[in-house]
């Protein structure tokens, strides 16, 4: 199985922070197995333990040059929709059902990015602004 975009961010985290499958485990009371597991693509990861990857990097003054929150649904093909406005489910499950061409998707990703910039928000393709 290949390592997922998720995986791979933390893997470069690790490397930068000079900490192992191990010393990380020990700091967030998981096992390297799991941790292997999630790096490698081979369990979904759970939404809310994503916080704790990024506060755990943080302590150490790492920050993510991509929102992690983002890959991991990305990686687990999953983004919950409770909470979200009933336009907010509509928008998603057209875009899911849609039968778009790349060049309308990158339209679209185009004034999306346009209106997270101004925000100062991450774009669509992860990158923090």
């Amino acid at each position: 199985m290949a390592v997922k975009e998720l995986g791979k961010a933390v893997r470069e985290a690790r490397r930068n922070t000079n900490d192992t499958l191990l010393t990380m485990s020990e700091a967030l009371n998981k096992s390297p197995a799991f941790l292997s597991a999630i790096e490698t693509g081979k369990t979904k990861i759970p939404l809310d333990f994503v916080d704790d990857i990024i506060t755990f990097f943080k302590t150490k003054n790492y920050d993510f040059p991509n929102d992690l929150v983002e890959l991991a649904m990305v990686d687990n093909e999953s983004a919950p929709l409770d909470g979200l406005s009933n336009q907010h489910k509509m928008m998603v499950a057209g875009f899911a059902n849609s039968k778009f061409t790349k060049d309308e998707l990158d339209k679209i990703c185009n004034l999306l990015d346009e209106i997270h910039n101004f925000r100062g928000e991450a774009s669509t393709d992860g990158k923090k602004r």
